[in-house]
């Protein structure tokens, strides 16, 4: 027989035992008839009578040998074409996706292919949503913000795929899945989808009540993590809900349920037991530990690692807590859960579970004085977080990575100055500061940040990361640290906020957002904390720089850190014996600056005569004495080119139009700034629409003006919560766009207070040839010290001005005929201290 014969029927003898084979009962042998039936089909001659055995035969070899099977299933998609052989070309990337997810190793690359091929087959085959949305929840590659917006997008397909009332427990169980991942969108604001993550819970929970299956007891759990992290409405009953349903889930979770479900709810009722906002109490922090071991117990780390991870994590949170407040604490039996932790979670896809447990380690090595051990912890940290920051493309998707970071480099910074090691120790600090704002890692020199201390002055950089806060002082000539042992981390969030771990907020915060009907009280708490930042930061800083060498008068750039940028530090006062009150203003100039990158980028200062000047003036048409304050503005600038958009003129697009011809750009108008989401932070212009952060930055990258005054309320302020190393608002926004200077003002401010501020401040920059920080500094001496008679002579003065400011003067001059002529109605720190000077001069 010729052997093309013998093909022939050998062939046929194949496919005829392939016909009569039950293949559901043996696949594997149905793989392997196709196997040697597709080796006599020529791939060139017949290609889609070979792809056909190729794909039959990766069907097939599935559950036996997934590996064999995903190349088949790759060799015939060498031939089925997309729209021809959609079924066909749609099963060989759904096979190959499905696959991969249980193949080992798993990492990046393969669950990025995996993610490529899902999407193939997804709109043929909704079902593999489910699929998709677990690896977009764990894709370490790729844009945060697209990630999650393509894991809620599969959520919400697959759960259109159930019906509610026929599966009620699938339904919940996908709802919640859903809630979760409305909860970990990022840069959100966190309140508002709390609140959602929050309806979808009880949603589920409602559907199930009465049902204590597995599903139950895990809706349960969220809701109690919800509550845990619920705050603005009454701490201590969302604590109490908290801790209902994890007791609802605890008791549900009996022996009838899997161990991994009563370990979860073990777990979750230790977090809640020990949930900031309680008062310390060793005794429970002993008893979350006990949770935990009975926990553990129950876990088999081969089948659950993330699990059992979870575990030795909080175990090591646990054992922190104890040893930062002073219990007998063993930081090797810290690091030996948090070692245990990290080796159960190798994957790139638990890069931030693994930063945030080496910087638990880091912490515990530092309280224990184990400062070279806290450095590596922390350097770890900080290499995991930046290899996620890479693919970080979006704005949201980048402020998410960077609140991964946390004060990770801070620390750092503070167990290099414990080991003596200060220009390494400012180094790492300012990685820390500017990480949003820049994407490349230029290394910085003690040269270059020498080269930006002022003539004859200093900078103080400030780490207040652990409870020792530290201050570093840098000249031209030297570099030292000045340790506050009552003044660091804890000291700060009290001062801040009431607390560290508080259920009611309270301190400067709480003062601030009750300006209005507590008025009389935010009065108070400025000058308050302008005593306490006196005595406790600024007096051993000053003792030092008088060790130094630096003289009354001399000009300081202050880097704030860790939240301490919504105090005016420069408002501190002391009382003398004569009981009069000496202001720091009144010895030494004081500047901002949020890192040393925005004064050592670009020119080298603002200049007095470079480029026009664009006024923005009361663009909404509300504000009588921004009328006043630009007609100063106007008096101290004849002779420079001057660009006026006034009232319904200042639109958003002929600001754009002009910001990159001015050197001077003054708004005098009303600013929000947005605490969740600071670029979205905007100026109100004409009919009051905003003009935001985002879209000014753009124009300011092109030509960005030397001076920048933003007399609004709120212009200074910056986000504190997440990101506390990183000043998120105006003065870094305008600063790291290319501005030279920015004045701007930490709370809302008072009107004429600011008029008359502002057209000071002119005075001092114009006439008098002043730089903007000492400008701003011998203004706000003036304010704080004008009489009413010396007022009255300036009105007087401006009654001449154009209407409607002429008019308007003359009316205030009448006004304050009520007033003792010796009465300074501008005194208080609340009228002058909320205005700042950022940036280079």
């Amino acid at each position: 027989m010729p052997v093309a014969e013998q093909y022939r029927a050998r062939f046929d003898s194949l496919m005829q035992e392939y016909d009569a084979l039950d293949k559901s009962q043996n696949p594997a042998k149905a793989a392997s008839l196709l196997q040697e039936a597709g080796s006599f089909v020529d791939r060139e001659a017949e290609p889609e009578k070979w792809a056909a055995f190729r794909s039959l035969y990766a069907q097939y070899s599935e559950t036996a040998d997934p590996v064999r099977a995903i190349e088949a299933y790759r060799d015939a998609l060498t031939v089925w074409d997309s729209v021809k052989h959609y079924d066909s070309w749609v099963a060989c990337h759904s096979g190959i996706g499905s696959l991969m997810v249980n193949l080992e190793p798993f990492g990046p690359k393969e669950l990025d292919e995996a993610v490529m091929h899902l999407e193939s087959a997804v709109e043929a085959q909704p079902f593999l949503s489910s699929t998709l949305a677990v690896l977009y929840r764990f894709r370490s590659t790729g844009d945060p913000r697209e990630n999650w917006r393509k894991r809620v997008h599969h959520l919400r397909q697959a759960l259109l795929l159930i019906e509610r009332d026929k599966a009620p427990g699938s339904w919940a169980a996908a709802n919640n899945e859903l809630a979760i991942a409305i909860g970990d969108e990022p840069d959100a604001d966190f309140g508002p989808v709390l609140e959602e993550r929050l309806r979808l819970h009880l949603e589920s929970f409602s559907l199930l009540e009465g049902n204590d299956g597995d599903t139950w007891i895990d809706t349960c759990i969220y809701l109690s993590e919800c509550y845990l992290f619920r705050g603005g409405i009454d701490d201590l009953e969302n604590q109490g809900q908290a801790e209902r349903y994890a007791r609802l889930a605890l008791d549900a979770a009996g022996e009838d349920v899997p161990g991994s479900v009563r370990a979860e709810a073990l777990l979750n009722l230790a977090k809640v037991l020990m949930a900031p906002g309680r008062i310390f109490d060793a005794e429970r922090v002993r008893n979350c530990l006990s949770c935990c071991d009975e926990s553990a117990a129950l876990i088999d780390p081969v089948r659950s690692p993330a699990l059992m991870a979870s575990v030795e994590s909080f175990r090591a949170n646990a054992l922190l807590k104890l040893i930062q407040n002073g219990e007998p604490g063993d930081e090797e039996r810290l690091a030996a859960h948090a070692e245990a932790a990290l080796a159960l979670l190798p994957g790139a896809e638990h890069t931030s579970a693994r930063r945030s447990i080496m910087q638990v380690a880091g912490e515990g090595m530092l309280v224990a004085g184990h400062y070279e051990r806290a450095a590596g912890y922390f350097r770890q940290a900080l290499d995991s977080a930046e290899s996620a920051l890479l693919f970080a493309e979006s704005r949201e998707g980048r402020m998410q990575r960077i609140w991964e970071f946390r004060d990770t480099s801070a620390l750092l910074s503070w167990s290099l100055l414990k080991l003596g090691d200060k220009e390494n120790s400012l180094f790492e600090l300012e990685k820390g500061k500017s990480r949003f704002w820049r994407t490349d890692d230029e290394s910085l020199s003690v040269a270059a940040i020498r080269s930006i201390v002022p003539r004859g002055g200093a900078l103080l950089v400030a780490n207040f990361s652990c409870r020792e806060g530290a201050v570093i002082v840098v000249t031209a000539e030297r570099i030292e640290v000045v340790w506050l042992p009552s003044f660091g981390k804890d000291r700060l969030m009290e001062l801040q906020r009431g607390g560290l771990d508080i259920a009611a907020l309270g301190g400067w915060i709480r003062a601030y957002h009750m300006r209005n009907s507590e008025h009389e009280e935010w009065r108070k708490m400025i000058e308050a904390t302008g005593e306490t930042l006196y005595r406790e930061l600024w007096e051993p800083v000053l003792d030092l720089l008088q060790d130094m060498g630096i003289a009354v008068d001399a000009e300081l750039i202050w880097f704030p850190q860790g939240g301490s940028g919504v105090f005016p530090v420069h408002a501190a006062w002391r009382q003398d014996s004569d009981g009069s009150k000496r202001w720091l203003i009144d010895r030494y100039t004081v500047r901002y600056a949020p890192d040393f990158r925005v004064l050592l980028s670009g020119e080298s200062g603002v200049g007095h005569s470079s480029g026009s000047l664009l006024l923005v003036a009361n663009p909404c048409g509300d504000l009588d004495f921004s009328e006043l304050e630009c007609a100063w503005v106007m008096q101290f600038h004849t002779g420079r080119e001057l660009k006026l958009l006034h009232g319904t003129d200042a639109t958003p697009d002929a600001v754009l139009d002009a910001i990159g011809h001015a050197g001077i750009v003054h708004f005098s108008t009303h600013a929000v700034f947005d605490l969740n989401r600071p670029l979205c932070s905007s100026l109100l212009l004409a009919g009051g629409e905003p003009l935001a952060l985002e879209r000014l930055i753009p124009a300011l990258e092109q030509k960005a003006p030397g001076l920048v005054v933003l007399s609004a309320c709120e212009t200074a302020m910056s986000r504190i919560s997440s990101t506390p190393d990183e000043f998120l608002g105006f003065p870094a926004a305008f600063l790291h766009s290319g501005a030279g200077t920015v004045l701007a003002t930490l709370w809302p401010v008072d009107d004429a207070a600011t008029a008359l501020l502002a057209g000071r401040f002119y005075r001092e920059f114009t006439a008098n040839n002043q730089p903007p920080a000492r400008a701003l500094r011998a203004a706000q001496n003036w304010i704080r010290s004008v009489t009413a008679l010396e007022l009255m002579e300036l009105m007087r003065e401006m009654k001449s001005a154009p209407p409607p400011a002429g008019p308007f003067a003359g009316r205030i001059r009448t006004s304050l005929r009520k007033f003792d002529p010796e009465f300074k109605p501008f005194a208080s720190p609340y009228y002058w201290a909320a205005f700042t000077i950022s940036g280079k001069e």
